[in-house]
């Protein structure tokens, strides 16, 4: 019996219309019906009938070898005119198997994928700026920059000469200001003589530095209880300190 007739006779006997078939197979049904009255030259090349066979076989729980065995027979007989010709024919069945059709394509897993990581490092990145610290550390010290001689090494300067820790002679109208730290401490130290940054850095214990004011003298402290600070000889005590950091000013003006 030719295919198209077995796969109609299995069709009734399962009491199955044309319509449910065409719903389970997603195959046209023009394109069936012609299969089951093997009208071959209205349906297409080979490679595709084989495909309505294999799905209207499956749909109908029968095995589809014996029915593409037969086709092969069936077509074997048709005029060469009504067939296509060898070199239009696929190398590879077109039409996809039932349990194909709703099958997900792998480029699309791999594009879900890509879009999960990015939405993920999308959040990491908001949640690194949101708990992100921006509060300067209490006790940095402002920094400012002032000119150095050619060929000093040195950082300090002064309005009235460079820093010294030997007695100096101090002008009428002027007083001798001297810095130090207590022996085995040291304290970050910042030092403005007439306007000038005379010193600004960790001034270790032991190493006091000294220099002639003019008009007037600011001093900072990271570590006021380590340093001690004289005018003329006379201890100068700083004020509470502001955010850790303790400042004195003196003026020639004011004894």
């Amino acid at each position: 019996m030719p295919v198209g007739k077995k796969l109609a006779a299995e069709r009734r006997s399962q009491a199955k219309t044309l319509a449910e078939i065409v719903d389970a197979t997603k195959i046209m049904g023009r394109m069936l019906e012609a299969l089951e009255n093997e009208r071959w030259e209205e349906l297409p090349a080979p490679p595709y009938v084989k495909g309505y066979i294999q799905n209207y076989a499956q749909v109908l729980g029968i095995d589809a070898g014996p029915l593409l065995e037969e086709y092969q027979k069936d077509i074997a007989a048709v005029s060469p005119v009504a067939r296509m010709p060898a070199h239009q024919i696929p190398d590879q069945q077109l039409v996809p198997h039932r349990h194909e059709l709703h099958a997900i394509p792998s480029k699309a897993i791999i594009a879900v994928v890509g879009a999960v990581l990015l939405v993920v490092l999308a959040l990491w990145g908001i949640s690194a700026l949101a708990g992100r610290d921006d509060t300067p550390p209490p006790l940095a010290p402002e920094t400012t920059s002032t000119p150095v001689a050619p060929g000093s090494g040195s950082t300090e300067t002064s309005a009235v000469g460079e820093a010294t820790n030997t007695p100096i002679d101090v002008p009428e109208g002027a007083f001798a200001l001297t810095v130090s730290v207590a022996p085995g401490d040291s304290s970050w130290v910042r030092v403005l003589v007439d306007g000038l940054v005379a010193y600004e850095g960790t001034l270790p214990g032991g190493e006091p530095k000294s220099w002639t004011v003019g008009t007037s003298a600011v001093i900072r402290a990271g570590k006021p209880t380590a340093v001690t600070v004289t005018r003329d000889g006379n201890t100068v005590e700083f004020p509470p300190a502001t955010d850790g950091i303790a400042e004195v000013t003196l003026s020639a003006t004011e004894e």
